[in-house]
């Protein structure tokens, strides 16, 4: 039997006519090229509910704040410091479909990064910003505490942070009191910017630092500033430690930035003033405090009470100043507390743990 050939021309079914082979590539390029655009990074950061910690509880099994040499008393409950899981960085950005993602999820922020970051901030330079401020907050926050429970402190300058790869680097450490420069007594933080920023480049500098009861003399050659250029650094971050007439120490070192110092400050007082604040709620909030007690406002409080309700907290307390960002944004089952000041934060844990949460302040938006 005689096989038949198609004719010259003609083609089987199973073959596409040009046009059709023109859209099947056109096709495929252009879901390459959509997967490609997907994580092309964007200019923008995510801010989401982050974890929360227990002021007066534990982390990784250690006491989140330990007081030493002083009688404490027993704590029950939650005391939470609550925080951002942040998405982004200063120069990496978002890829679109993350970006995308968060502008539908009702509990994301999804903000342009010039909003948060100078532009040429780099990752390490706004880490390394976020643990001053936050070893700046812990130092405030037992200031605070001790003025509010009458009990003397002596005020020090400290080594917030060094630099890893600055002048000062495997001379000075972490925690090192900055006693003096240059023979010039250092009583406060700004001390140290007026006595280095104006030095020459390449000036050599001589530090007095004290580790515990141990002084020492360093010497550090400055460089330029990488945030200021033409002005002098010598790569450490220095703050305010209110040293009590007994050791406190923290143990947590995985967050940054400013807004825990309150939630310290109601830690440190519940455990060294008898009976228990909350009276066993899961209580939590955010704020920065100064050494006077002032609570002052922070960034992301809408995703800072989503994240502490799903950490399980029932009450609130958020700085006065937020309440604009609050109205509108309370989770489900929450009671929001505002607050100005540290003895108004303390008198509403104490009512809140005794079951009076009619009637302490709430957020209401401000009419002009």
């Amino acid at each position: 039997m005689n096989e038949r050939s198609a004719p010259a021309g003609d083609r089987s079914d199973d073959e596409l006519s040009p046009r059709s082979t023109q859209a099947v590539v056109s096709f495929v390029l252009l879901v390459v090229l959509a997967a490609v655009a997907a994580f092309i990074p964007v200019p923008f950061v995510a801010l989401a509910p982050g974890p929360t910690f227990n002021t007066i509880g534990s982390y990784s099994g250690t006491p989140l704040v330990t007081i030493a040499k002083q009688t404490t008393y027993p704590t029950t409950g939650h005391l939470d410091l609550v925080t951002i899981r942040e998405t982004g960085g200063p120069q990496g950005g978002l890829d679109l479909l993350t970006a995308i993602r968060g502008w539908f999820d009702p509990h994301v922020e999804v903000v342009p990064r010039s909003v948060l970051f100078p532009p040429d901030a780099t990752a390490q330079q706004v880490r390394q910003e976020h643990k001053e401020q936050f070893a700046d907050s812990q130092g405030e926050a037992v200031a605070a505490a001790m003025a509010y429970l009458k009990i003397p402190t002596k005020t020090r300058v400290v080594a917030g942070t060094v630099s890893v790869d600055g002048p000062s680097a495997k001379l000075i450490d972490p925690g090192d009191e900055i006693v003096s420069i240059n023979s010039k007594v250092v009583a406060t933080p700004s001390d140290v910017l007026t006595t280095i920023r104006p030095l020459p480049i390449g000036s050599k500098v001589t530090v007095l630092v004290r580790t515990g009861t141990a002084k020492r003399t360093v010497s550090v050659t400055t460089r330029e500033h990488p945030a200021h250029p033409g002005r002098s650094y010598i790569g450490v971050g220095v703050g305010t430690v209110a040293t009590p007439p007994f050791p406190v120490t923290f143990e947590l070192s995985s967050v940054g930035g400013p807004s825990a110092g309150m939630m310290f400050a109601l830690g440190l007082i519940d455990k060294l003033t008898p009976g228990p604040m909350t009276g066993g709620l899961f209580i939590a909030g955010t704020g920065t405090i100064d050494t006077r007690g002032n609570v002052g406002p922070i960034g992301g409080i809408a995703q800072k009470m989503v994240g502490a309700q799903r950490s399980g907290a029932t009450v609130f307390l958020a700085p006065a100043e937020n309440c604009d960002e609050v109205v509108g944004h309370i989770p489900k089952g929450m009671t929001v507390v505002k607050v100005s000041t540290l003895t108004e934060a303390v008198t509403a844990v104490t009512k809140a743990g005794q079951g009076h949460l009619t009637g302490l302040p709430s957020c209401s938006v401000a009419r002009s």
